[in-house]
């Protein structure tokens, strides 16, 4: 790719400028004015060689898309959290591979896909050092396909996590010895400063695990997060579906490939567009 120019760089970002403007808009807009501006958009994105359909689907992503916010799921499980969230409309290869980048994304690393009657599992597969820490080799993500809507279950395991408990729970056992070895007159008169010594240290642990708590907490937000993620992309891409074949419809025509006129003398005009 070669350098760009200042002129090229200059156009870019105009562009860019009015693609964001769009999207901030798009929420006060009126319904009526909803078709003039995608229009305006496509001037913008057929001059940068965009499809239309894509531009579509992200406007319609940038609008925002009202979802039901996913569960987490008490499995009284310590060591693992789990999040379930429901989206209308099915998954096809292009929006799965959307998915999977987004996933791969999310948790940094690449995955495996596998295949059932209705459901699709994504699971990571990391590399190096990584794939022996649970955080990391654990993601996994199960699409299940349900009378025309899609089931979300995202679960990550927090071992790894929970070993950050070990040292203050050392801290907090040498804290108890040494508050008992005062109280129990294990150095004669002078008890105050090992009192002092193991409230510090309680003290410590006590926001140490909270802390850690917190960062559970934390993950827990993050994966639900990323649900919504998961479930406003199948959603928009029903509703770019729908939206595609009712325009369809209501113009009454017909798009013809222009390469089944190649052998016959028709105008380039009407190849494009048959009317019914």
């Amino acid at each position: 790719m070669g350098k760009l120019s200042d002129e090229e760089i200059r156009q870019i970002v105009q562009k860019t400028t009015l693609l964001q403007k769009f999207g901030e808009q798009s929420n006060s807009r009126k319904p009526e004015d909803a078709n003039k501006e995608i229009q305006s958009l496509y001037e913008i994105t057929d001059d940068l060689g965009i499809p239309r359909r894509f531009v579509y689907e992200a406007y319609v992503e940038q609008s925002g898309i009202p979802i039901h916010e996913p569960m987490v799921i008490d499995n009284h499980d310590f060591n693992s959290t789990e999040v379930v969230g429901f989206a209308r409309g099915t998954i096809d290869k292009e929006l799965f591979n959307e998915l999977k980048g987004q996933a791969e994304y999310h948790f940094n690393t690449l995955g495996t896909v596998t295949r059932r009657r209705n459901k699709i599992i994504w699971k990571a597969r990391p590399v190096g050092p990584s794939k022996f820490i649970a955080s990391a080799n654990s993601p996994e993500i199960e699409f299940e396909q349900l009378d025309g809507n899609t089931k979300i279950k995202v679960s990550q395991s927090l071992k790894t996590l929970n070993k950050f408990y070990l040292p203050a729970a050392a801290a907090a056992f040498g804290a108890f010895m040494l508050f008992a070895g005062a109280i129990f007159g294990q150095f004669n008169n002078d008890v105050a400063p090992p009192l002092i010594v193991s409230a510090i240290i309680l003290a410590g642990t006590f926001f140490y695990s909270r802390f850690i708590n917190s960062r559970k907490k934390k993950r827990k937000k993050d994966l639900q997060g990323f649900t919504e993620t998961l479930q406003g992309k199948i959603e928009r891409h029903l509703k770019s579906t729908i939206d595609a074949k009712a325009q369809e419809k209501e113009s009454g025509q017909i798009e013809i490939p222009e390469n089944e006129y190649e052998e016959e003398d028709v105008k380039e005009d009407s190849r494009s567009k048959i009317k019914e």
